[in-house]
């Protein structure tokens, strides 16, 4: 009888960490499996053999109310279990729940070397938390030269701790489930933060807050010089598309083509008399339309005056 509740509430278990590694999981079924575990008959044995205290733990911090609730409530329960069966030890109470304050020893405080970066995000799915964990790493590579200007280690590694559950969070809320919006965000503020420095102070000091950055514009979220590029680019094509481009741009094109000095006044035609090529020309359609047009000339050097 005792194996087959054991194997109940391992197989309730299994379930309920399945829910907690999908990132679609339902808050309703995870609310089924702790009421589930709450009906069934557990133990100090249960409890050692099975460890699920330390999965129904996790869900303490969930976003929805009422789970966040029973799992509370689950663990206290089995925490007194633990207690009545008079064999509390810090072994069996870390079985239970993996929250330091039911250890009944002098709190340690931890510092940022020893502390765990991953238990900041123990809560989320484990996608989300990886995501996290990318966005801290990347405001890391800003300590030192943050540091160089007077901010404490310390409380920068804390601060860039925090601004990664804000981005991610920010992300996540943005996209509402949308897996393919959330991972194209994720995609493109990783590779902005890790080329734009400034950017990334920015958001590490507060002066751009997570819910703006996750609504820039790809112009707002590139350098400095990537985006005097595409100015620069977008400059030129507004001018190219001028009616009168090449009027305004007459001197630059000479330059190119090497055309200065009397060249600029030449034309294309020659004159028969005085081999001269300062000539003017005009065009008139003087036969039938399909016909094509013809040009007179007159020589500016002689006087002379010609068609063609």
């Amino acid at each position: 009888m005792a194996s087959n509740n054991i194997r109940a509430v391992k197989e309730l278990k299994e379930s309920l960490s399945k829910e907690l590694n999908n990132d679609d999981g339902s808050s309703e079924r995870c609310l089924d499996l702790l009421k589930c575990l709450d009906e069934s008959f557990v133990d100090i044995k249960v409890l050692s053999e099975t460890l699920v205290g330390t999965t129904v733990s996790k869900l303490k911090s969930n976003e929805n109310k009422e789970v966040a609730s029973m799992a509370k409530s689950l663990v206290k329960k089995w925490k007194q279990v633990a207690k009545k069966s008079g064999k509390v030890t810090t072994k069996s109470v870390q079985k239970v729940s993996s929250t330091a304050s039911s250890i009944k020893k002098p709190p340690v405080v931890a510092s940022a070397e020893t502390e765990d970066p991953s238990s900041e995000w123990d809560h989320l799915s484990p996608h989300r938390a990886n995501m996290a964990k990318k966005f801290n790493q990347i405001f890391k590579s800003s300590e030192a030269s943050l540091t160089k200007s007077g901010i404490n280690s310390t409380a920068l590694a804390s601060l860039c701790k925090s601004r990664a559950t804000e981005v991610e969070e920010s992300i996540n809320n943005q996209s509402k489930g949308d897996r393919s919006a959330y991972s194209s965000k994720i995609r493109t503020l990783i590779f902005n933060l890790k080329k734009n420095s400034n950017l990334r102070e920015n958001v590490i000091l507060g002066s751009t807050i997570p819910e703006t950055l996750v609504t820039m514009a790809p112009e707002q979220l590139a350098t400095e010089e990537i985006g005097k590029k595409r100015s620069d680019i977008i400059s030129k094509m507004q001018e190219s598309r001028r009616l009168d481009w090449e009027q305004a741009n007459e001197d630059k094109i000479n330059e190119q083509c090497g055309i200065k000095g009397d060249l600029l006044k030449a034309s294309l035609f020659t004159c028969g008399r005085c081999k001269s090529t300062k000539t003017t020309s005009t065009q008139k359609q003087t036969r039938s339309a399909d016909e094509p047009m013809t040009v007179f000339v007159f020589c500016i050097n002689c006087g002379n005056r010609w068609k063609c």
